[in-house]
């Protein structure tokens, strides 16, 4: 972003009234999240890995179990 930009936007800012603000900010606040979950995606190689167990359909592990064969 230019500093044109920055200041272009600042001005703006300035001249809406207080409660206007409040708005504003909690609109940043939604594309700042909206651009994290699109940044946050899962990975096709996960993608893949989870319909191949899908595929595979076995039983899934039990974490106790694995526990109780560590100490044996």
């Amino acid at each position: 972003m230019t500093d044109t930009t920055l200041k272009y936007v600042s001005d703006k800012l300035k001249k809406l009234p207080d409660n206007l603000i409040e708005e504003v900010e909690n609109y940043i606040d939604f594309l700042q999240y909206k651009h994290s979950q699109v940044s946050n995606e899962i990975p096709q190689w996960h993608k893949d890995e989870v319909l191949k167990r899908i595929a595979i359909n076995e039983k899934p592990l039990d974490a106790f179990e694995m526990i109780d064969n560590l100490d044996s």
